[in-house]
């Protein structure tokens, strides 16, 4: 409501205004024509002309001040709106990529997620070491033979996805019988990865838990799935040790699982059915009421994942360009700097070359940075450095590691140029960090960047490699 009692007032205002300009425009012309008609056409024009622009400054302001503002994105109430802003998100950064061919890898990646989202697929993962019976379970969940089930370690060597209808649950499910994760060395990266392709997570044991096995499921609830801790093979074992069992593993995980979550079967046990209704059982009230949260926890998850892979390669592939701007800019600092008859380095002062570089950085990381802000950041950085000192330290650094090329080369040219590529690749760096972190610099500010990078510059190899290269491209 408060919006438009403004707009009409400020039309009323407008309309009372305009009548008495036009009002004292008319006894203006009338009192200027006894005078002389030109004079009065003259100036009533000159005072219309700036009547207009001070009207369309107005105007302009107005319509600032009463335009719709863009309001910002609203933040998800779901789970399940927040899975499909990331996934609207996952695809502003992919194009973003250069590399074409870790681009598509990813696009593929993120096609597989959406479908899946798109779909309300489940995914059901059975995990664990070898031999505690996998497969076995999914022979029994599938109600048809699905594999070997020998009893030899490890019989699945790869990872085998099987449809299976569930009693009760609209919607595909897949269910997916992985290799021993204790046969591949453990928890490697090809196992943390089907863990995060799964809604749900079926974590087998054929006893209780060893040292291993409870650092591996550790690990699989750190990935945040919904787990299942499976005991099989409990008709192995007499009553009391499979009450025995069981308690021991409800203490090891009770801070991490409910106690419902962990449940006995005998997913093969000999020559009688399986037994393995109290998973099944659990399995449908899970999916029933947690069936969808299920799948868009893991869309999310996944989505996640892929833009932190998206968002390292957009870093990676700015690195590389921020580096070659530097290079580019540290040379052509020395360039001009070798070529003056400046008796000292004060390149960092003016900041003249400092300041396009960091317009160029600026482009680099998606970041509009005017002249203006570029000299202020230059002449800033500039001054930071003058007060630590790192001038004259990169003066005396590059001295010492010049001083075997004085008989060879023009030394105070070398020296000077060498010193302005020096601290200019200093600056340059200390900018990246700046545009990297959102254009901010850190807790410890402006003078803990450069300090950081100035330490890391003067490093040995690094600063032996910096002086080869100067000489080569200052001798050229």
């Amino acid at each position: 409501m408060k919006r438009p009692l403004i707009i009409a007032i400020a039309v009323l205002l407008f309309l009372g205004v305009l009548l008495w300009l036009i009002s004292t425009l008319g006894t203006l012309y009338a009192g200027l024509s006894n005078f002389h008609p030109w004079l009065a056409q003259a100036i009533t024009a000159c005072v219309v002309l700036l009547m207009l622009a001070a009207l369309g400054v107005l105007l302009y302001y107005g319509w600032l001040f009463l335009r719709p503002r863009r309001l910002p994105p609203p933040v998800p109430k779901t789970t399940n709106e927040a899975a499909v802003a990331n996934l609207q998100s996952l695809d502003q950064q992919l194009s973003q990529i250069d590399d074409e061919v870790a681009r598509q890898a990813l696009v593929a990646r993120a096609k597989t997620v959406t479908h899946a989202f798109e779909q309300q697929r489940l995914h059901i993962v059975i995990v664990g070491s070898g031999s505690v019976g996998k497969t076995s379970l999914a022979n029994a969940l599938m109600g048809e033979i699905a594999g070997d089930t020998s009893v030899v370690k490890g019989t699945t060597a790869q990872r085998q996805d099987y449809q299976v209808a569930i009693p009760a649950i609209d919607g595909e499910i897949i269910l997916t019988d992985s290799p021993g994760l204790l046969d591949v060395g453990g928890m490697d990266q090809a196992s943390r990865e089907l863990a995060a392709q799964a809604d749900l997570l079926l974590y087998v044991v054929d006893n209780d838990l060893h040292r291993t096995q409870y650092e591996i499921l550790m690990q699989l609830l750190e990935v945040g799935k919904r787990t299942l801790l499976v005991f099989n093979k409990a008709d192995l074992y007499a009553d009391d040790e499979v009450e025995l069992i069981l308690a021991r593993l409800w203490q090891r995980v009770d801070r991490h699982l409910e106690r419902d979550d962990v449940v006995e079967i005998a997913a093969c046990p000999g020559s009688t059915s399986p037994e393995i209704h109290p998973l099944t059982d659990r399995i449908i009230a899970i999916l029933r009421h947690e069936g969808r949260e299920l799948i868009a926890n893991n869309i999310l998850l996944q989505s996640q994942r892929l833009s932190l892979a998206a968002r390292q390669l957009i870093g990676q592939q700015r690195r590389q360009k921020a580096e070659s701007v530097i290079d580019r800019y540290q040379w052509i600092g020395a360039g001009v700097l070798a070529a003056t008859p400046l008796p000292v380095v004060d390149m960092l002062a003016t900041a003249a070359i400092n300041t396009q570089m960091v317009v160029e950085l600026g482009q680099v990381y998606g970041v509009d940075v005017s002249i203006e802000d570029a000299r202020t950041l230059a002449l800033s950085l500039a001054k930071t450095m003058g007060s630590l000192g790192l001038v004259k330290g990169a003066l005396k650094l590059l001295t010492v590691g010049l001083q075997t090329n004085l008989a060879t080369v023009a030394a105070g040219k070398l020296l000077q140029g060498a010193s302005a590529a020096y601290l200019t690749r200093i600056a340059g760096k200390s900018f990246m960090d700046y545009f990297s972190n959102q254009q901010d610099w850190g807790d410890g500010g402006m003078q803990a960047v450069v300090e950081k990078h100035y330490q890391l510059n003067r490093r040995d190899q690094i600063l032996q490699q910096f002086i080869q290269q100067a000489i080569q491209t200052l001798r050229s």
